[in-house]
């Protein structure tokens, strides 16, 4: 069933994920959404500040899926894919956008949105940070880039979060009632640096993982050859690519 999503718009807040949160433990539906102009305290994956510049957008919405729990992860991906779609839709060349796994759009290799999955006992919250105007400053692993770099049109901020959300909640419902291998193949067609070298970092194990990057596997984990053995990774501490340029 498709889920209808009811778009806030919000002046300024600590973070859109917070205030997302707080109305989700208090029984707001699924689809509820928030898009604030600016964000006091935005933040990433692993604690990371998220520089919140004015003009970009600060997206959240609440999800309540009815997949298993240790399915839940599979969303970042398949938010990833759609603001890649969107990004299409708003006139980005599709031959430059790749995803990178688990939850990072890029253009021209440059880093322009990200995802944040913060999972409570019976929904998520998404939140989605994309560079419209401006590209962080502060940005030292990777290149940014942003929307208006690489479009001639003009878009209002609400505009582009009711197509984003569109795209997300119509793939939302493709992926729970048929499942995340519906999006694979899909997904490793504009995954970042399939078949190249990579090497992950695990807290658990003092030597770094040396192997070839695959793609993803059947569940959305990080697929990989070393010799001659699959591995499959659904969290890892760090990775990197060894032969990439930055």
């Amino acid at each position: 069933m498709l889920t209808n999503f009811d778009l806030n718009i919000l002046q300024t807040c600590s973070s859109t994920n917070d205030v997302a949160i707080k109305n989700a433990k208090k029984g707001l539906p699924e689809g509820t959404s928030y898009l604030s102009y600016s964000q006091t305290k935005g933040r990433g994956r692993n604690n990371n500040q998220w520089e919140s510049m004015k003009g970009n957008l600060f997206l959240s919405t609440i999800f309540r899926p009815t997949l298993s729990k240790d399915k839940w992860q599979q969303l970042s991906l398949i938010i990833g894919l759609s603001i890649l779609e969107t990004l299409i839709k708003l006139g980005v060349d599709k031959n430059i956008i790749e995803l990178k796994w688990p939850n990072d759009v890029l253009v021209e290799k440059s880093k322009i949105s990200g995802v944040l999955l913060e999972s409570f006992d019976d929904f998520i919250v998404a939140g989605i940070g994309l560079n419209i105007l401006k590209k962080p400053k502060n940005e030292i692993k990777w290149k940014t880039t942003k929307l208006y770099d690489h479009i001639n049109k003009d878009f209002s901020l609400k505009y582009i979060a009711s197509v984003i959300l569109k795209i997300i909640f119509k793939n939302y419902a493709i992926w729970e009632d048929k499942g995340f291998n519906f999006f694979k193949k899909k997904i490793n067609n504009i995954i970042y640096n399939i078949n190249n070298k990579i090497v992950i970092k695990l807290n658990s194990q003092f030597n770094d993982i040396n192997g070839v990057f695959l793609g993803l596997g059947d569940n959305g984990s990080l697929k990989i050859k070393v010799d001659n053995e699959f591995l499959e990774y659904y969290s890892v501490d760090s990775f990197s690519f060894p032969d990439e340029e930055l």
